[in-house]
């Protein structure tokens, strides 16, 4: 019995039948025409989840396969196709604590795998190890030498090497700001973010080697895309947004907070109607539904966003749709049944205005859906977003 199947049926968390469980997730993957390559195939079938997810959580609940209360229902979702959250922390005004990692979804993990177009030598690096699981199966196919990989938490750095030892893989594993990318391994013929980035880092673009390609979830506060950005050039990387959300959790300067920008201003609760300004609008605010607009609204606004309790299934349902800013600035829209929509404003600057410039750019330009936009990033992080072909800007330099 090899190092792999010894970790997956010993110790605290021994799971005899996982190779059935497994094998019915992987039929899964493959229905879904996930695992058409047989070495992602392999992979998925040859790395076992639960070593590398012996608990997570669920409904603020510990679910761990050393507690007999809950061992069951452990056995019963590791081979799910599930994303399971290992790892939560408190933020400023939420009534419960956001998560900060998870093992993401087998799908959407085998499709960003896919994406990358991987050989069989490639020199990967992959940002956000968390629990260690997609690491695992990157290694499986090319080779632990071949892959390093950063995590933001060093505890979960630390589990994350000793499962990795434990089945017998010992890639390169760095504590650390994933923004900086791993200057020591460079260059890297892929790199692949399993966590979501608001901007593709300098440092990215600048340590991939020629030829090579990003695939990471390029997401603002208003929109998610999974993005493949190819090394075009020496200065740049250019690709698509794709029509596939990520929403993966933030790739984040600070371990301590579950926020993008830890020092934002506290969740704004209260808005002051009587004492700032409201005006009418033609714009009716449920059009910040549609994927494409957003998309154009999170590149003049990236910081803009909709509270996390207005998903984009009640926005359509809403009363009145309040935005806000990091800054402070935010913005209350309601509908009227005339077609002139009001809109108040308030703090230091009126962020309706980017609305109503991102709704007129959107219509503009032929109204795109998500997947019809893409990126250019030089090496000096420097963003132009465009629209069908790189010639068209979404909003050119003034």
């Amino acid at each position: 019995m090899n190092d792999r199947a010894n970790a997956a049926t010993s110790g605290a968390c021994a799971f005899d039948e996982w190779r059935d469980a497994n094998a019915r997730m992987v039929d899964e993957l493959s229905a879904a025409g996930l695992l058409d390559d047989p070495r992602w195939r392999d992979a998925f079938s040859s790395v076992p989840r639960h070593v590398f997810v012996p608990r997570f959580l669920h409904d603020s609940a510990v679910i761990s396969c050393s507690d007999p209360a809950t061992a069951d229902q452990w056995r019963a979702s590791i081979y799910t196709d599930t994303t399971l959250i290992t790892q939560t922390a408190a933020a400023p005004r939420y009534t419960s604590e956001l998560p900060t990692s998870s093992s993401t979804l087998p799908s959407l993990m085998a499709h960003m795998l896919n994406l990358l177009e991987i050989d069989d030598n490639s020199v990967v690096l992959e940002i956000g190890s968390a629990t260690g699981y997609n690491t695992a199966v990157l290694c499986h196919v090319v080779g632990d030498h071949h892959v390093t990989t950063v995590e933001l938490h060093p505890e979960l750095s630390a589990e994350a090497s000793k499962r990795l030892s434990s089945i017998g893989m010992r890639p390169t594993v760095a504590s650390g700001d994933g923004r900086r990318g791993h200057a020591a391994e460079a260059p890297f013929d892929r790199i692949i973010s399993t966590c979501a980035a608001s901007s593709v880092p300098a440092e990215w673009v600048q340590q991939l080697a020629p030829g090579g390609r990003i695939v990471t979830d390029l997401r603002t506060e208003m929109s998610s895309s999974l993005a493949v950005l190819d090394k075009i050039a020496p200065d740049r990387v250019e690709g698509r947004l794709l029509d596939h959300i990520g929403n993966f959790m933030w790739l984040r300067p600070d371990a301590a907070s579950p926020m993008l920008n830890p020092t934002a201003p506290d969740l704004i609760v209260y808005r002051d109607h009587e004492s700032n300004h409201t005006a009418a609008t033609s714009i009716d605010p449920r059009i910040l539904g549609e994927p494409g607009l957003r998309i154009a609204l999170g590149i003049l606004e990236p910081a803009l966003r909709i509270p996390l309790w207005l998903t984009d299934k009640r926005i359509a349902e809403e009363e009145s749709y309040f935005l806000y800013a990091d800054d402070g600035s935010w913005c209350d829209a309601t509908p009227t049944d005339n077609g002139e929509h009001l809109v108040t404003q308030g703090g230091p600057r009126r962020v309706w205005d980017s609305v109503q410039r991102a709704v007129d750019t959107w219509h503009s330009i032929g109204e795109p859906d998500r997947g019809q936009y893409g990126v250019t990033v030089a090496t000096d992080g420097a963003h132009a977003y465009w629209v069908d072909e790189p010639m068209r800007l979404v909003f050119p330099p003034t």
